[in-house]
């Protein structure tokens, strides 16, 4: 075989062979090029080099812009980027006004800026590039729905607006992807795929209303046109507005849940009078479980604990994991009304909610008679505090009122649900236990029928879809970010739902297993100057966790360079200004001037230790911590409200941080404090949480920073 005669390589499209000079000048725009060739940049399996391409089109995309946009518009539009490049939906936001300006708006002869610049013969394009200008510039606004998960970069759905079946490959989407979750996102596409381009909002899910309807909602209710032909265009010059109106939405209705729930943690303390057998003869009643005290509740003088349970009806909700619940309801499992302290000479009644409270309080009194003398009671009300919370965050007139009609009716749910064996379930044993016996529960989504009966009737058959997908869609998120191994196609096949029957994802988060060459981390420096747009979802990485020898060797460092806390707060004061500040403007009205102390103290020490990690000059976002630190203390409520609590949930949540380690030393500190205090001085459990919720969300934000 001759030199020249190894160059040549075999076009699939041409049937024959060709130079790759001639391949590099006419693939996938003079010939049609099949997915099967090695040598087409856009095929599934040479995702790497799309993505290549594309940071570099990007790149010149916005060199471009910057030449052709008049100068008062391109001043308009960098100043936006910056104003919103470090906001949470940044990426979102200004990937979608490049979009509309470049791929989007069009000019008096009709075209866009991205059209008139494929037709520029000089425009210094490769034919690749030009190929994948010509996909992009059909860049669109999809509410894409996921319907199956084809492999690690690949998900297949459609679009609610137009019915378009969408085939999407890409890394980021199909890592994060959830069947039949919703989103508000921009796609492109290509010969033979289609491409996510961008980040992308989740749909808020309302009973009633499909998730089409919620984004036509909001359209109409911004004076666009819902529906018809011009839907797609006012989207694409409006999607900043309707994604923050989407947000608002979101916001309102969970403001509203939180306004109507009724989630107030009572306790009752009692001065027992006669402690002689009191505790024998409660230990005898029928709905009384004896369970071990907490550690924290034996530190505060309590010798025993028990559980009071009721029998109850089928379940009220079908809902299976919200923010400030117990475990799902599982058939007609006894539901837990609270929980009784005895030790020493008083007894305390604890309850969540104060509807169960209410009850239990009589039950108790009316079996303790005279034998105890009420002292005083205290109310924490959860609800008011997380209602308090969003209140301001999001502004009403975005949001259209058909939308805040019917708000979500969360009622927290604790239940014993006793296994075959003998023993209190885990909670991947619960759920399973849940659909074992679903299709034959009676149900008030579907008015009162079974999903069984609902599968066989033609007129409630759509509802019972829905209803699956919001199952399907809440088991997928178990499986990604708890890794509980639940898989419900079993049930679906029972019902007969085989059209909703796919490949759930793997357990636990997916691993990005590709690395980016020097081309990519070029390209992307240029681009995030420009705009922070990335491809696909955001899925910004964490610093990875220190070790143990690590760890130590800074605390070490640490203690050495300030063994005076004034002069280490006063370090922290000038590396992260006004953070100590915002935390203490966020919780002086729930900690007291002495529990405030022992948080300044946990988080100077997370800071000090993390501190040399953070790139030099790199804001952090208060906001963010603000919301995480709300979300941390509500998942820490629920070790407390499901009154069923034992170490190794505990220690799970404190664990489950970018910094493990620090989390664990952190709070073993607190506690090893806490210990030494006499019993008076000692913290409520409630502040003990709130103090480590918020160290959380601040470590979480330390070590937020992208990997230099």
């Amino acid at each position: 075989m001759s030199k020249a005669k190894k160059h040549l390589r075999l076009c699939p499209a041409l049937d024959r062979e060709i130079t790759p000079a001639e391949c590099g000048s006419g693939r996938g725009s003079l010939y049609r090029c099949p997915a099967e060739c090695p040598f087409f940049p856009f095929t599934p399996d040479n995702y790497e080099k799309h993505g290549e391409i594309e940071h570099r089109l990007i790149h010149k995309a916005f060199a471009r812009a910057a030449q052709v946009l008049p100068p008062a518009e391109r001043e308009s539009l960098l100043r936006a980027f910056d104003a919103a490049e470090d906001a949470d939906e940044g990426i979102l936001t200004n990937h979608a006004r490049f979009a509309w300006v470049f791929h989007g708006r069009r000019d008096a002869e009709g075209l866009t800026l991205g059209e008139r610049w494929l037709a520029d013969r000089n425009s210094g394009l490769t034919n690749d590039e030009r190929v994948l200008l010509a996909g992009m510039n059909a860049m669109r606004p999809a509410l894409i729905e996921i319907h199956r998960l084809v492999d690690e970069q690949t998900i297949e759905g459609v679009d609610l607006l137009t019915g378009e079946h969408l085939r999407i490959v890409d890394l980021g989407v199909a890592g994060a992807a959830l069947r039949y979750a919703v989103l508000l996102g921009w796609v492109y596409p290509m010969a033979h795929y289609d491409r996510s381009s961008g980040s992308a909002a989740f749909v808020q899910e309302i009973e009633g209303v499909p998730p089409e309807e919620v984004v036509r909602e909001v359209i109409r209710h911004l004076g666009g046109p819902a529906g018809g032909a011009g839907e797609r265009g006012w989207l694409s010059e409006h999607f900043v507005r309707v994604t923050e109106a989407l947000d608002a939405v979101r916001l309102a209705r969970w403001h509203d849940a939180m306004t109507a729930i009724d989630a107030r943690y009572i306790k009752t303390d009692y001065r027992l009078r006669r402690l002689k057998q009191f505790s024998s003869r409660l230990n005898k009643l029928p709905d009384v479980e004896e369970e071990t005290p907490s550690e924290d509740e034996f530190a505060q003088g309590f010798d025993y604990a028990y559980v009071w349970l009721k029998e109850t009806r089928p379940p009220e909700s079908d809902q299976l994991d919200l923010p400030l619940t117990g475990p799902a309801k599982v058939g007609n499992a006894p539901l837990v009304l609270g929980r009784i302290l005895v030790g020493g000479e008083r007894v305390r009644v604890e309850a969540m909610t104060g509807a169960r409270h209410q009850e239990l309080r009589k039950l108790f009194e009316r079996f303790a008679g005279r034998e105890v003398e009420f002292l005083g009671e205290r109310t924490d009300d959860l609800g008011a505090q997380v209602s308090a919370g969003h209140s301001a965050k999001f502004v009403a007139e975005l949001v259209p009122p058909r939308l805040r009609e019917r708000p979500q009716q969360i009622t927290l749910a604790t239940q014993r649900v006793p296994l075959a064996g003998g023993g209190t379930p885990s909670l991947l044993e619960a759920v399973r236990e849940q659909y074992a016996i679903f299709a034959d529960e009676p149900l008030p989504i579907l008015d009162g029928q079974t999903p069984r009966a609902a599968a066989e009737n033609p007129a409630m058959r759509p509802r019972l879809v829905a209803l699956m997908k919001t199952h399907i869609r809440q088991v997928d998120r178990q499986r990604r970010e708890e890794g509980l191994d639940v898989d419900l196609n079993p049930l679906l096949a029972t019902l007969g739902l085989q059209e909703l029957i796919s490949e759930p994802p793997p357990l636990g988060p997916a691993e990005d297993e590709f690395e980016e060459d020097e081309l990519e981390r070029e390209a992307e420096e240029a681009f995030e100057e420009l705009t922070a747009l990335s491809c696909g979802l955001d899925l910004r990485p964490v610093r990875p966790p220190l070790s143990k020898r690590e760890l130590e060797q800074r605390l070490k460092k640490v203690i050495a360079s300030y063994p005076d806390h004034v002069d280490a707060a006063d370090a922290v004061d000038e590396t992260f200004p006004g953070l100590l500040d915002l935390v203490y403007d966020a919780t002086q009205s729930m900690l007291d001037d002495n529990e405030g102390s022992f948080l300044e103290v946990l988080l100077v020490r997370a800071c000090l230790v993390l501190e040399p990690l953070r790139p030099p000059g790199l804001a952090l976002d208060y906001d963010r911590i603000v919301r995480v630190f709300g979300g941390e203390f509500a998942q820490a409520s629920k070790s407390l409200i499901a009154q069923n609590t034992n170490s190794a949930i505990f220690e799970r949540w404190v664990s489950d941080s970018p910094q493990p380690l620090l989390m664990q030393y952190l709070a073993g500190t607190l506690f090893a404090v806490i210990e030494k205090l006499r019993r008076k001085e000692r913290p409520h459990e409630e502040s003990v949480l709130l103090m480590l919720a918020c160290t959380k969300a601040v470590v979480a934000e330390l070590s937020r920073a992208d990997l230099e």
